[in-house]
């Protein structure tokens, strides 16, 4: 026992628990493992695969060198530590989260489920983001000399409107904001407190190679303040300077914040309201355009890590990008966005919800993302690029560029527009879509100004994530059916696969004279009101009170483009040429591959796919999507005799950027997205699958209104004022006149509506 005593010391003890505590943070916080890999090769199971996987959940940042939680000494600019590039590789996909599995099946197979409050967990919340700029800062002029004048306080109150009418529901509001270089010679020292000074002196590491020994420790009289040279180059050097909103007090902003309201700390009836009462004050976080400026990356070994081949692309590429004054090209970046949730929604400062909603108006693993599509005949975007337009200073040329490229990896068609209105975005599909266009996003990032009339054009970043999930869900239906349900094992389409098409359309035994059918929607109870109401109930979760859903991808996809003066119906029923859809495997009974059979039906002649699918949705019933799927006992195992993977990327077809270079075969899919050695569930791999690009189509009473003169503006806003319905509005404050008085005239009319400041607001006093 002595001997054993002589170790039990505070000087032994002391470094363990320190090691123990640093691998705890750098786990949790920057390697982001789930798990440890397996040592040894084995047979993997579900479990196991899982365990591989990453959380639905994105970590959150590390907090900034400094003291990022205290207030800003000029209110108008921020000195900060940026975060680094993510770690390699990068993205890195992520599940979403949707039903447990028995829940999910259910679902999907019969449309119903009879998991409650207790299976599906709490109800999701939602991040929200902003852009914003300092219209008046020096950098920004000769941009802004660009525009008409603009008000100038929309963002306060976008934000309060926000904050107000999703009301517990909102985790982190986003702040993207321009940055720019540390200098101190330019005065940016001035910026920083004499504490974070006292901090950083305490904390730079002293023996780092770059510091001369002699000089490390040598003292600075810098305007009356003593900092080290050790660390005025690191702030030089490592650090930079945000653009703030003046009304934002960023001690304020965060609720683990000593300094916040909220926080027990302060011992304030607030502090006491909240923990009593679950006050929900979302945090608020920043982040600098510097710091999601980055590239995708790969796994690296260790010579091109030595060599550094990342770093001076990214370099040379940020240098040509940043600074940035196109909003097209900082959206492009948002998956880099540091704690950003996989559920957001985005909004421009002249977005403003004027009515409660609730989660679902938005998004429910259910029902998925809703979008609010535009589907008159001239409000479909065309799909190739016109030279005429893609360099135009509005959005109609980053339309037809983001066409162009889902046109290269999806059917070439015109896609329908989308509302004015807040849009969802989903990480995950943002980061898929970033690998998927990884060049052109690339290129068009480097497009800093959106007056330029050169170079390939903006992507409409928002508008292409919208229109991926409708494609993305198309081609995980058709995969599903064609290549897991159809394809043998060894992925052929056989007699076996003749047979199925036989007995889908009825066909008996004279299928061999038939040369087209005929197919019809069949009515459908997926989006009934009342049913809609009770699986939110049953859930515990609220459902959607600004919205009236008028398709969803649970009931196959998207209608397509109908010309002007077309009737509706039309939409409701196609013809399925066999020769033309089936080719030689139907006219010859030639074997084929399953995934040329995918790229014909789907892509080569996206008709046949579209009709297929309806069919298919036909022959489910009024609920669910049995038919696409293969039978329960349906398995596959990954033949792969390699060590485990580091981590497991959720099921997901290949993110090529061309339909024509995919190889949809089970064996290619399976494997990268199984453990070497799993059996995979097949149907429970295929539901998963289609989880992550489920939809539905809405309408909610959005108002958009353009600012150009005073008269207009008081029946705008009269307008307004009149109904009883407008969810959301849209203010676009292009004013050709009268600005004083539209100015006044608005800024009243929006402390009208939203008069109480946010807690982050210098204005915000305890009630």
């Amino acid at each position: 026992m002595s001997r054993a005593r002589q170790f039990l010391t505070p000087r032994v003890l002391a470094p363990v628990l320190l090691w123990t505590l640093s691998i705890w943070l750098i786990h949790t916080y920057l390697f982001e493992l789930s798990v440890f890999p397996a040592p040894l090769w084995r047979s993997a199971g579900s479990d196991e695969a899982a365990a591989h996987r990453l959380s639905p959940e994105f970590p959150a940042p590390m907090d900034r060198e400094g003291e990022d939680w205290i207030d800003s000494v000029d209110p108008r600019r921020r000195p900060f530590s940026p975060h680094g590039a993510p770690r390699d590789p990068f993205p890195k996909l992520r599940p979403t989260r949707f039903l447990p599995d028995h829940c999910l099946e259910e679902w999907f197979m019969t449309g119903e489920t009879m998991c409650g409050r207790a299976e599906l967990g709490p109800e999701d919340t939602l991040d929200a983001t902003w852009l914003w700029v300092n219209g008046s800062d020096q950098r920004w002029a000769d941009e802004m000399r660009l525009h008409r004048a603009k008000m100038g306080n929309e963002l306060v109150y976008s934000m309060r409107s926000v904050v107000e009418n999703l009301k517990g529901h909102v985790r982190t509001i986003h702040l993207i904001l321009y940055d720019y270089a540390f200098n101190s010679t330019l005065g940016d020292l001035a910026l920083v407190p004499q504490s974070t000074i006292d901090v950083l002196e305490e904390t730079i590491d002293k023996s780092g190679p770059v510091y001369n020994p002699a000089t490390r420790d040598k003292v600075l009289n810098l305007d009356g303040r003593k900092i080290s040279e050790r660390v005025l180059d690191h702030l030089n050097t490592k650090w930079r300077i945000v653009q703030t909103p003046t009304w934002l007090n960023f001690s304020r902003r965060d609720t683990r914040s000593p300094q916040h309201p909220v926080h027990p700390a302060t011992g304030s009836e607030t502090a006491a309201e909240h923990a009593h009462f679950q006050v929900p004050y979302p945090t608020l976080r920043y982040a600098g355009h510097s710091e999601i400026f980055h590239l995708p990356t790969v796994k690296r070994d260790a010579v091109t890590m030595q060599l550094g081949e990342k770093e001076w692309r990214e370099r040379d590429w940020r240098s040509k990008a940043l600074p940035t004054y196109n909003s097209m090209a900082i959206e492009s970046r948002i998956s880099w966005l540091p704690g950003l949730a996989d559920v957001s929604i985005a909004l421009n400062d002249d977005f403003f919800m004027l009515r409660p909603h609730a989660v679902s108006d938005f998004h429910s693993p259910f029902y998925g993302n809703v979008i609010r599509f535009k589907t008159a005949w001239f409000q479909w975007i065309k799909p190739d690029i016109d030279d005429g337009h893609i360099t135009d200073t509005g959005e109609m040329g980053g339309l037809y560029h983001a066409n162009y490229l889902l046109s290269a990896r999806f059917p070439k068609r015109k896609r329908p527009y989308f509302a004015h209105a807040p849009k969802v975005i989903t990480r995950g599909l943002h980061q898929e879509a970033s690998l998927m266009f990884k060049e052109a996003l690339t290129l068009s990032s480097t497009r800093r100004f959106r007056e330029l009339r050169i170079g390939n054009g903006d992507v409409q970043i928002q508008w292409l994530l919208t229109q991926l999930r409708v494609d993305r869900w198309r081609e995980a239906l058709l995969w599903t059916y064609i290549v897991v349900n159809l394809g043998s094992r060894e992925g052929l389409w056989d007699d076996a696969s003749r047979q199925a098409i036989i007995d889908l359309f009825g066909l008996g035994v004279d299928a061999a004279q038939v040369a087209e059918v005929e197919v019809h929607r069949a009515e459908r109870k997926t989006l009934d009101i009342f049913r809609m109401a009770r699986i939110f109930q049953q859930a515990g979760w609220e459902r959607p009170k600004r919205t009236t859903f008028d398709f969803t991808s649970l009931d196959g996809h998207f209608p397509g483009f109908l010309p002007k003066g077309a009737d509706a119906k039309e939409n409701d029923q196609c013809v399925l040429d066999f020769d033309r859809c089936f080719g030689v495997f139907w006219t010859h009974g030639t074997q084929v591959s399953a995934s040329d059979m995918m790229k014909r039906i789907a892509f080569q002649e996206p008709d046949c796919g579209d009709c297929l699918i309806m069919a298919l949705v036909t022959a489910s019933g009024p609920l669910g999507l049995s038919a696409f799927f293969p039978p329960a006992t349906s398995t596959y195992t990954n033949p792969s005799t390699d060590p485990p993977p580091d981590f497991l990327p959720p099921p997901h077809l290949p993110l090529d950027s061309t339909w024509q270079a995919v190889d949809f075969s089970l064996h290619n899919v399976l494997s990268t997205t199984s453990l070497p050695g799993q059996d995979v569930n097949l149907r429970l791999y295929c539901m998963k699958l289609l989880s992550r690009y489920i939809y539905s189509s809405g309408k909610s009473d959005v108002h958009f209104h353009m600012l150009k003169n005073a008269e207009g503006v008081k029946k705008s806003l009269k307008q307004i004022d009149d109904s009883n319905s407008v969810a959301i509005l849209g203010l676009n404050d292009d004013i050709e006149k009268d600005y004083s008085d539209i100015r006044s005239m608005v800024n009243q009319w929006f402390h009208k509506k939203w008069p109480r400041p946010a807690i982050w607001e210098r204005a915000w006093s305890a009630p």
